[in-house]
């Protein structure tokens, strides 16, 4: 029996939200432990503006995002650019990621 393409591309956008929310989530966490820390600041002027007046702010943004994005492709008729697009935010997550993990590394070797 065969399965209709678009359930598995809506199946597939829904995994790469996931993905996302987790990914941000852990932006968020680093974020916060780096800037608590003085080892790196926050390049985004809105979220820096956000974080400094509202931690609580900062952090429901960077997770309320992606779930808000989970249910919008949950919901809507799956395109594949779609998931291109998706990729690309999750590439560009990771690569935040990694400039987390560089710094920190650097400044607990520094200490």
């Amino acid at each position: 029996m065969l399965t209709n393409p678009l359930s598995f591309i809506q199946n597939k956008l829904v995994k790469l939200g996931i993905i996302l929310l987790i990914l941000a989530t852990l932006d968020a966490f680093f974020t916060d432990f780096g800037i608590q820390s003085h080892h790196i600041t926050e390049a985004n002027p809105i979220m820096r503006n956000l974080y400094e007046g509202n931690l609580i702010g900062f952090y429901l943004i960077k997770i309320a995002l992606p779930i808000l994005l989970i249910g919008i492709v949950s919901t809507l008729k799956s395109r594949p650019f779609i998931v291109v697009l998706l990729n690309v935010a999750i590439f560009l997550y990771v690569s935040v990621l990694f400039l987390h993990f560089f710094w920190l590394t650097l400044a607990f070797i520094e200490m």
